[in-house]
Formats: structure tokens, sequence, C-alpha cells
């Protein structure tokens, strides 16, 4: 079953009270960053939740989700109601509310966020004089730094090998909490990069057409990463080749903004569930030689929140500027985020082809040396596993 965005976050999200601020009640919720031997004290096995959008989670126990019985029982055959031509009635009504709100924060002098993100998960290398590249993560709507990880590093170590990841440092970075316009009055607080004025991939059933969205957020959030990106370089001399950035869903465009407008050329960028952003495409053109980037796509061909067609329309721009290092792959029947072990081979293949892996040969441990994951099979699912009932929007 798939839920909208609202739907989804009224059901597994906790309510979130924290003000968009340093205060100590919202750092405590904050791990300390850990090292891969304390990983499996570190990250237990997730829960529903504590795991809204891991994009592997389904290869690392979330063994308790199951889909509904009676969603098994459903006939084969399912007539579908025609997508509308036009979004809803209520959706339209929204949409108004969202705006006046957007004006009434702007006329009052309301700021694009906090002065600056929270602590980020990060999982360091084994020492510090074995950093050799870092990978900087962003998490989806609704979603932390931490519940990111949960999905992502077990996965990571089972397909890779654990020291595979000595030479690593993984920063998950967390966004701060926001008030969310697109559910009308009701103005819920949720994680994420940048406020929404639409629902077109929730209920106004649109998945096609880009969300409208706070561009005064999203160049708050883009000089924050920036920021994270420039620390990580200095942690290695200098050099932004060692460094890549990737993300999912709403973090998935944020990372394609941070990586194709700072003002030097990152290793790469892992694109999954996301797009390019309008405001970002009206940056062009970028920086020189940044087409260049060696871009890494996944999406899932049955995406009913950021529909698969608008992903490649943006990525057919990019490709039209001459950014011919893209890679995309599309996993038929896979809906939003839902996770898959194609995703996994996406982003092992991803690091690869940076140079983000150990050479074979040089003593490291390698995926043949350990468990090798179930092999995807040709719908992008998890083979032998049932996938979740619900899916994360965000």
């Amino acid at each position: 079953a798939q839920f909208s965005r609202s739907q989804f976050a009224a059901r597994f999200n906790p309510v979130f009270a924290m003000e968009d601020d340093d205060s100590p009640s919202y750092k405590t919720k904050r791990p300390a960053p850990v090292h891969g031997d304390e990983l499996s004290k570190a990250l237990p096995t997730p829960e529903v939740d504590d795991c809204p959008t891991p994009m592997l989670a389904a290869i690392t126990g979330l063994e308790k989700l199951r889909i509904r019985e009676e969603m098994a029982q459903t006939p084969a055959s399912v007539t579908l109601e025609p997508m509308p031509e036009e979004p809803s009635t209520a959706g339209a009504a929204k949409r108004r509310r969202a705006r006046k709100s957007r004006a009434g924060r702007r006329a009052g002098g309301g700021g694009a966020g906090p002065k600056g993100l929270q602590a980020p998960f990060v999982l360091q290398p084994r020492t510090p004089q074995a950093h050799a590249r870092t990978v900087i993560m962003l998490h989806g709507f609704t979603s932390t730094g931490k519940q990111l990880a949960s999905g992502w590093l077990p996965a990571l170590a089972k397909a890779l090998g654990r020291r595979t990841l000595d030479t690593l440092k993984l920063v998950f970075l967390n966004a701060p909490i926001r008030t969310v316009s697109c559910y009308g009055d009701e103005r819920p607080r949720h994680p994420a990069w940048h406020d929404y004025f639409t629902d077109h991939g929730g209920d106004e059933g649109r998945p096609d057409l880009e969300e409208e969205i706070d561009e005064e957020q999203v160049a708050w959030a883009r000089e924050r990463i920036h920021a994270a990106i420039d620390a990580e370089a200095a942690a290695l001399g200098g050099d932004y080749s060692r460094v890549a950035i990737g993300g999912a869903s709403q973090g998935c465009c944020m990372a394609l903004d941070a990586a194709l407008t700072h003002r030097e050329l990152l290793g790469g960028v892992f694109a999954s569930f996301g797009h390019v952003y309008e405001c970002t495409a009206r940056l062009a053109p970028y920086p020189d030689g940044r087409d260049a980037l060696l871009i890494s796509a996944f999406h899932g061909a049955a995406d009913e929140c950021i529909a698969a067609s608008l992903a490649f329309r943006k990525y057919a721009d990019l490709v039209d500027l001459g950014f011919h290092r893209l890679t995309l792959r599309v996993a038929p029947s896979l809906g939003h985020c839902e996770p898959s072990d194609a995703e996994l081979v996406a982003f092992a293949d991803a690091l690869g082809g940076w140079g983000f892996l150990p050479k074979p040969g040089r003593g490291e441990a390698t995926a043949a040396n350990d468990e090798a994951p179930a092999e995807a099979r040709p719908d992008g699912r998890v083979e032998g596993r049932r996938t979740a009932e619900a899916r994360p929007d965000g």
C-alpha cells in the first residue's frame, strides 16, 4: 500500500515539538560518532518508527514489516481510476492556504531557517590515518540522518565487507525541524531541508508535477551543505575529488543541488528517488568543468510520489547541457523509496566508479569474503522478502 506524504507522516512519525534552534533537548537526541567496530552495537535492528526512509532497510532486519493479509488476497485484476487532469479542488485550497502562509511569513520577516544544522550522524574510519574518502548523505523529508544510516550502513557492510568501509567517513547530515505549509491549517513540523507549498505527489495525485517549494530555504540549506563539503575536503588536504555526496528523495534533490552549484568539482553524486529542482536549473551555467561530474541516479518506475517521468525530464536537461557522465538506473515496479538490492548495487557501483573503494589485492576484505546480499530480482525488489506495508514519501 502506498501513502501520501501527509498520511505517512501522520501514521509513522512522532510529533516533533522542537524549535528550530540548538536547544539541548534536541541535541540529546543526536547520537555520538561511532567507529566501524562499534557499528553493530550502535545500530540495532530498526523498527518502523525508527526508520521511515531507509532505502535499503529490507535487508537489514525489517522482517517484521509485512504486507497486510488483506492486501495479499487482493485480486490480480484491479481497476485503476484515471489520473485526474487537474489537481483536486481540495488540493487547490490547500495550495492557496499555503501561499497565504508563505506571504504572511515573509511579510513578518520570517527567516529561512535556524542558525545551523544539528549535529550529524557520523561513521568514522577505523583510524584518522586511514581516512581516505568522505561520503556525505542527505535524508529525505520527515527522516533523520540516523534513520537513513540505520538502513544504509548494515547493508553496505554486508555487501562490501566491513573492512572495506574502514577508509571511508560517512557523514549523515540532519535537516532542521520546519513547519510544513502544504498540509493547510494542520501545519505540522517535520525534519525537512525546505518547506513545501504544494502536495502534487500526495493528495493531489500528480507526482509528475514538480512541487512548489520555499526557494529561500533551499538556498539556506545549500549554504550549510556547501560548508559541510568544505570541512570534509579540508580534512583531506583540500582535495574535493575525495568527497562525494548523495541523498534520497528530498535529500536527493538537495544533493544534486549542492554538487551542481559548489565552486569545486566533487568526486561524485548519488541521486536516489529525486530530481534536479527548477530553482537549481535556473543557476546554470554551472561552474566551469561541472559537466565532468559523475552522477549516478536511481529511480523506481512505479514511484507515485516523485514520478519517474519527472526525474527523467530533469536528467535529460542535464544531458542537453553536456553532462555525459550520468548513469541512470530504473527499477521496474519499484515505488518511492521502497528498499531494494538494486539500489544497493547501484550505490556500490557508484562508489567503485568514483574510486572510493580499496583496490583488491591490498589486503582489504572484499564482498567476496563476506556473505553476499540476496541477488536483486529484475523488478528491483529484494528476493525472498515481502516489501513493507507503507512507503516513505519523503
